[in-house]
C-alpha cells in the first residue's frame, strides 16, 4: 500500500467513524464552514470521495449536486456505500498508477490521494464539532495534514476554500490544524 493509499484511507475512515455516530436529528445542525450544516460537510466530503472511486473506476466525474443532498435521508448508510464503492475501486492492481484528470491537472491517482487526503480528516473534525461528538483524528494525522497544508493553504484562502488562520483553542496538533485551517468550534 502506498503512503498516499494509507493517509488517505485513515482519513477516509476517520470521517466514517464521525458520520456512523451521528444522532439523526443533529445534521442539521450548523457547522464551523460557513453556510453548511453537518449534513452539507459530510456531503462535501463524500462527494470528493465517490469522484476518487469514479477516477479510480475509470467512470468519470461526479455530477455536481448540493452537498445537503448528496448523502440522502440516511447519511450514515450512503456514506457507508460511498466508502465502500470507492475503495474497491481503489483495490485493482494498477489504479494506482492511473493517470486521471484531476483539480489539479493531470497526474497519478496516488499523487491526487496524496493531496486530497486531508479533506475527509478535516471535514471528520467539522462533523463531529457541528454534532459534538468526538472527532477521533489522531495527533500524528493531524501533525502530516498541518505540515502538508503549510506551504500552500495561503494560496487556498477565500471564499468556498479555507478561511484564514484563528487562533488555536489548544497546543495540540489537532487544535493547530483546525485554527491553520480556519475553523473555530461552534460549541464555544
Amino acid at each position: 500500500m502506498s503512503e498516499s493509499l494509507r493517509k488517505y484511507t485513515r482519513g477516509v475512515y476517520a470521517l466514517d467513524a464521525v458520520i456512523q455516530r451521528v444522532p439523526d436529528d443533529q445534521w442539521d445542525n450548523p457547522s464551523c464552514c460557513e453556510g453548511w450544516t453537518a449534513r452539507e460537510a459530510a456531503g462535501h466530503a463524500a462527494w470528493l470521495i465517490r469522484n476518487v472511486g469514479n477516477l479510480a473506476a475509470g467512470t468519470g466525474p461526479t455530477p455536481e449536486q448540493p452537498e445537503a443532498e448528496v448523502l440522502g435521508d440516511n447519511p450514515a448508510q450512503a456514506f457507508r456505500e460511498i466508502v465502500a464503492t470507492t475503495m474497491a475501486a481503489l483495490d485493482q492492481d494498477g489504479v494506482l498508477q492511473k493517470v486521471a484528470a484531476t483539480p489539479f491537472g493531470e497526474m497519478p491517482l496516488d499523487s491526487f490521494m496524496g493531496i486530497v487526503w486531508v479533506d475527509p480528516t478535516i471535514h471528520a473534525w467539522d462533523v463531529a464539532d457541528a454534532t459534538g461528538i468526538d472527532h477521533g483524528i489522531d495527533q500524528a494525522s493531524a501533525q502530516q495534514a498541518f505540515d502538508q497544508l503549510s506551504p500552500v493553504l495561503d494560496n487556498l484562502r477565500g471564499p468556498g476554500m479555507f478561511a484564514d488562520a484563528v487562533e488555536a483553542a489548544g497546543d495540540d496538533a489537532v487544535a493547530r490544524l483546525i485554527a491553520f485551517t480556519g475553523r473555530s468550534s461552534v460549541r464555544s
